[in-house]
């Protein structure tokens, strides 16, 4: 009689710690994605938020400038709070002027003024708010010199 032999049979299992492993490094990486695309996005946000801040503390300086030039002496400090584009952000307008000097002939004063623009405003509605903790608060403090 004739002995059959068979063939080792290939090793099982195998192929189910390869699945495992690509798993495990597919979730991973997923991981990492989620990651850096909310980094990314909360860093947009947070720049948007800032260019917005300085919109408003220039629009702010305007409209202390106008007040100086059309209807002076200036206010000593408001708060303008703004619509459209710039809904939700305020700008505290300072104004501090010299007393008159005279300039070659001529009587000038020169005013100080100071925009601080902010998008989240204290309960009085002026900026900078010191109690946030927004993660996304953006202030931006600009300054103007002008003389009449």
């Amino acid at each position: 009689m004739r002995q059959l032999r068979l063939a080792p049979r290939p090793a099982r299992g195998f192929l189910i710690i390869a699945a495992v492993f690509l798993l495990v490094v597919l979730a991973g990486l997923v991981a990492y994605l989620l990651t850096v695309s909310t980094t990314s996005q909360t860093a947009s946000a947070a720049d948007l938020n800032s260019a917005r801040a300085y919109q408003a503390a220039r629009a702010g300086l305007e409209v202390g400038a106008y007040q100086v030039l059309i209807t002076p002496p200036c206010m000593a400090s408001q708060n303008v709070a703004f619509t459209g584009n710039l809904a939700g952000y305020t700008a505290t307008v300072t104004c501090a002027s010299s007393a008159a000097l005279t300039e070659g002939g001529e009587t000038v004063t020169v005013y100080s003024l100071v925009s601080k623009g902010c998008n989240e405003p204290m309960i009085s509605g002026a900026c900078p708010n010191t109690d946030t903790t927004s993660a996304l608060y953006a202030e931006r403090e600009l300054s103007l010199t002008l003389t009449k």
